[in-house]
């Protein structure tokens, strides 16, 4: 090859590649001239106000079921049995005599008692009669008034001796079941039956430490006893503890509830339900919310420009989320759009229409 026909050669390959070169440069500046418009211009987003809602709290707990009056009954005194007069569950009334012990003695006794006061009250009307007219003496009547009211006392500890050979019912229940049988030998000690008045059952709780101070007697609950699932149940809340249990950090709770129809039983689990109205929280949209290393964030739109605000998520309902943050009402949200916009960025904003494709 020629020398002349080399420097041709490299001649034309300077001038292809200096001709690349420009075209290059001319392409890199428009795109960046592009950019640099993109840039400039507004970024669309989809806003919505803030607006403030209440925090309504349900919490569910479980809780027991108590009789309103409950009593385990034991003999007064020791003694053998001689009678049961009842069934397990059946209803007695107040009063009635559920378990008698040996009285023998304690009968004879009265009847001894009755006839000493019959006799010093003869006496005491015999001097009565005499006293007056000088036949006797006035020390003898009084003696007599005293032998008569020593008599009536005697007769009254023979009564309540014989009375405490029956166990009787303190008050209008249902009657449990027994473990003794005629002859038994029973003491103070033993337990003899059951006796529950449940026509309204006391359901007792615990809430968390956090709700203590959002209940108040007289607020209503809902329960549902697992013993009878078929339906809810109004109760009232009847008292409260007067301190934070230290071991649970929780607080004790009573309520009544009717026990309609005697379906539930004393003992029993029943699922309680409260509902009480927290704090007002600003409300936004799920999709509005996005995270960072930092925590969770929004997009607000303040003189046109993207502000990050940082929030702490409250609650989710349906969809939204309630938020603690410094938000106010009226003030605009990224719904749509949020994705690559940056602090300080200009933006157009235009309304949110839920349910808008």
């Amino acid at each position: 090859m020629s020398l002349r026909l080399q420097f041709l050669i490299v001649a034309l390959l300077a001038a292809a590649l200096a001709a690349g070169w420009w075209s290059l440069d001319n392409w890199k500046g428009d795109g960046g001239g592009q950019k640099k418009a993109t840039t400039s211009s507004q970024t669309l987003v989809l806003v919505e106000a803030i607006e403030l809602t209440d925090d309504h709290i349900s919490l569910r707990v479980v809780g027991t079921g108590k009789a309103i009056r409950s009593a385990a009954l034991h003999p007064a005194v020791a003694g053998e049995v001689r009678e049961i007069a009842f069934k397990a569950e059946q209803r007695v009334k107040k009063g009635q005599p559920l378990i008698r012990l040996d009285d023998k003695h304690q009968r004879l006794k009265v009847q001894l008692a009755e006839v000493a006061v019959t006799e010093t009250n003869r006496q005491m009307q015999r001097m009565q009669r005499l006293a007056p007219s000088g036949h006797a003496a006035r020390a003898r009547l009084d003696t007599a008034q005293a032998e008569l009211n020593t008599a009536r006392l005697h007769l009254e500890q023979a009564n309540a001796e014989l009375r405490d050979r029956t166990i009787f019912a303190p008050f209008t229940g249902v009657i449990g079941m027994t473990d003794l049988n005629r002859g038994d030998r029973v003491t103070e000690d033993t337990m003899a039956v059951t006796l529950d008045d449940r026509a309204t059952i006391l359901v007792e709780f615990s809430v968390p430490e956090t709700y203590a101070g959002k209940i108040k007697v007289a607020d209503t609950v809902i329960v549902r006893p697992w013993s009878a699932s078929e339906g809810d149940i109004e109760g009232k809340i009847t008292a409260l503890a007067s301190r934070i249990d230290r071991a649970t950090r929780s607080l004790r709770v009573r309520a009544e509830i009717a026990n309609i129809n005697d379906r539930i039983r004393p003992g029993g689990s029943i699922e309680v339900r409260l509902s009480f109205t927290g704090k007002a929280y600003p409300i936004v949209r799920e999709v509005a919310v996005l995270w960072s290393r930092d925590g969770a964030y929004v997009w607000r739109v303040v003189d046109g420009k993207a502000d990050k605000v940082f929030v702490t998520l409250v609650r989710r309902d349906k969809g939204r989320v309630l938020v603690d943050g410094p938000l106010r009402p009226g003030e605009l949200i990224v719904v749509e759009g949020v994705q690559g916009l940056r602090l300080g960025q200009k933006v157009k904003t235009a309304p949110f229409k839920a349910g808008a494709s």
